[in-house]
């Protein structure tokens, strides 16, 4: 399974503060996909790969560490650009476009979008670990 993951609203809470249990919720992820999960973010886009320099200072060291098992994705104008639809995914982001949706339609995929939405629910990357953590 391929795991796509934005970093701002979703890891980050704002531009000074983690979102709660950001630590826990990557660990989950890099430790049960550590082949298969990547960037879906604007701070990797066009070739720049910015996600760990951002990441760091509000994350645990040991988290920090993990993030080099974070492969980068390319992508131009729109994030699913980068989503291989011939492998099972989910794509975790706070937001998505309307022509975002356009093609997880076209593909069947919507089920694979995660809406992280930390101002409804703070707390919700620890949810969201606990259920990686089962599957």
């Amino acid at each position: 399974m391929n795991i796509y993951l934005d970093i701002d609203g979703v890891l980050l809470a704002n531009e000074s503060n983690a979102a709660n249990y950001a630590d826990e919720f990557l660990k989950a992820i890099i430790e049960k996909y550590p082949e298969s999960t990547y960037w879906l973010t604007t701070h990797n886009w066009k070739g720049e790969n910015r996600a760990k320099e951002v990441l760091a200072p509000h994350l645990k060291p040991e988290t920090v560490d993990l993030l080099d098992r974070v492969k980068p994705s390319e992508w131009k104008d729109l994030k699913t650009d980068a989503i291989d639809f011939d492998q099972d995914f989910l794509w975790f982001d706070d937001d998505l476009w309307p022509n975002e949706l356009n093609v997880l339609e076209r593909h069947e995929a919507l089920q694979n979008f995660m809406m992280v939405d930390l101002q409804k629910d703070p707390d919700m990357l620890k949810k969201l670990a606990e259920v990686i953590e089962k599957s």
